[in-house]
């Protein structure tokens, strides 16, 4: 592959040490805005060197297909920001709005959202807090809480929030696991219902 002179002089520059402090306190467009040079140079001597930018954000173009149907399906079935989304997938704010514009999704600010689901969502939202506290439920460093069967589901399906909510349908997995299931339930309606009911240390009093 050719090397252009831009990419001879980044190298010339900083040393993939440098680039690496400079990736772990930046974003990317800071960096390549501080460095002078193009995303796409910098972008290749991260990749020649094996650099990681996880507080870095990264252009269209870096996401997977997989990357953008999930990204989609967040937009159009969860209550995530634009923040939130930004930071699950490590874009930046304009990269975000192309994205939308590029793919003639409506700007959910700008739509109605189903209030039913939306309030619907809260309310899971705080059970689901209660229940952890309840059983000190603890994080561990890459992992979090998820919902078994989903709350987008459960909306759906007809579930009662605290059942959705509850200590049986919470398990502890990866980050990249959680981001990546989208909707996806690890569990069915039925099986959710049967280890609610079933439970021989429930009460009324327990969440």
């Amino acid at each position: 592959m050719k090397i252009s002179s831009a990419y001879k002089k980044l190298q010339a520059t900083v040393t993939p040490e440098q680039l690496q402090l400079l990736l772990n306190n930046n974003s990317l467009y800071k960096t390549y805005r501080m460095l002078g040079v193009s995303e796409p140079v910098l972008l290749r001597y991260i990749n020649d060197n094996n650099l990681t930018f996880e507080k870095a954000f990264r252009t269209l173009a870096d996401l997977l297909e997989s990357e953008n149907n999930m990204l989609i399906q967040d937009w159009k079935t969860t209550l995530l920001s634009k923040k939130e989304l930004r930071e699950k997938y490590k874009i930046g704010p304009k990269a975000l709005n192309r994205f939308l514009k590029s793919n003639s999704i409506a700007d959910r600010d700008k739509v109605k959202i189903n209030p039913e689901l939306l309030a619907y969502q809260q309310l899971v939202r705080r059970l689901t807090e209660v229940v952890k506290r309840h059983y000190n439920l603890q994080f561990q460093s890459g992992y979090e809480w998820d919902h078994k069967f989903s709350v987008y589901e459960g909306f759906h399906q007809n579930v009662h929030p605290v059942i959705i909510a509850s200590r049986e349908n919470l398990e502890l997995i990866s980050i990249n696991d959680n981001r990546s299931n989208g909707r996806i339930c690890s569990i069915s309606r039925d099986d959710l219902i049967n280890l609610v009911c079933t439970n021989p240390r429930r009460t009324n009093s327990i969440p």
